[in-house]
């Protein structure tokens, strides 16, 4: 797998050459998107509340180049924040805001983000009573919303994106997916796309089935990795989130978040199709400590190895 994974990506570098970014040389699918790596700072909150810095510093140390933020920020100022990221030399390229405080005040949202400098405001999570699964006319009305705050947010100089969850994954009563209504019934310069590949992948649907579909639109990928252990009673979102410990049972089965290389995805073929598609981030996210992990950073240090072995660092 690593010689193939490996194989792939030097085959960008020599077919459409090196671009750089940042402080890094990264391997550039047609020649004009650079690639960077990326690291999604909810995958260590727990230590952000603790000590702010030093957890940032720490991301830097194991080979990050950017953070993707998701709006909060331990009670530090937007400007100390921005101020933390230029000392250490890290690249504020996303914040994930939730979409009733973009719809509550989005002239703050424009003015925190223009201090922090993302190039992204990314719509990370839809509330239960508006899932195509539970009300396909309200699914609607929160898609035009979407695409009323991405016209807004593009006009102020970023781009909105949509990061999806797996819940996006079920059919309209027409047949058409969930996932596909939101992206078909918008602008593509003013919504793109953040495809969070385990989600996807739990549901159903393999990154050579969507990414392919969004080329050109599709900017940042959240590269992570899973296990699951038979079938799940209940929504695995409602698995995690008790600290330290993501690998949560029911009745069903298990369900945890890994490292990359851990776990059931198959990332090569991710990697390989978001070269093809001019996916520009690749941001590793892991929502919750694995199994017997002794902290929150083992598994983000041990994804940073497998993108070493594999040639994308």
């Amino acid at each position: 797998m690593k010689k193939l994974l490996f194989l792939s990506i030097m085959a960008a570098f020599v077919l459409s050459g090196c671009k750089t970014t940042g402080t890094k040389s990264v391997a550039s699918s047609d020649g004009v998107h650079p690639y960077s790596i990326g690291f999604q700072l909810y995958s260590v909150r727990n230590d952000l509340e603790k000590d702010f810095y030093g957890t940032l510093k720490k991301v830097r140390d194991l080979g990050y180049t950017g953070v993707e933020f998701y709006n909060e920020y331990a009670g530090n100022s937007i400007v100390d924040v921005k101020r933390m990221c230029t000392e250490l030399g890290l690249i504020p390229f996303s914040n994930h805001v939730p979409f009733q405080v973009m719809m509550d005040d989005l002239d703050r949202v424009i003015e925190e983000n223009t201090i922090l400098g993302v190039q992204y405001i990314t719509f990370p999570y839809m509330d239960e009573a508006s899932r195509p699964g539970v009300d396909p006319d309200k699914f609607k009305e929160t898609v035009v919303r979407i695409g009323e705050i991405g016209a807004k947010v593009k006009q102020a100089g970023f781009q909105l994106l949509y990061h999806n969850h797996d819940f996006e994954f079920v059919k309209l009563p027409d047949g058409t997916l969930g996932h596909d209504y939101i992206f078909s019934s918008t602008a593509p310069g003013d919504v793109m796309v953040e495809l969070d590949a385990c989600w996807a992948d739990y549901a159903g649907y393999k990154c050579d089935q969507i990414i392919p579909k969004y080329k050109g639109r599709i900017p940042v990928i959240h590269i992570k990795d899973y296990y699951k252990e038979g079938e799940l009673s209940s929504d695995p979102y409602a698995l995690i989130g008790i600290e330290g410990d993501s690998g949560k049972k029911d009745a069903g089965g298990k369900f945890e978040f890994r490292p990359l290389g851990a776990g059931i995805m198959d990332l090569p073929a991710l990697v390989d199709v978001s070269l093809a598609s001019g996916v520009r981030w690749l941001c590793v996210e892991q929502d919750d400590p694995a199994e017997g992990a002794s902290d929150w950073f083992e598994g983000p240090a041990q994804s940073i190895v497998w993108l070493r072995e594999n040639g994308l660092l």
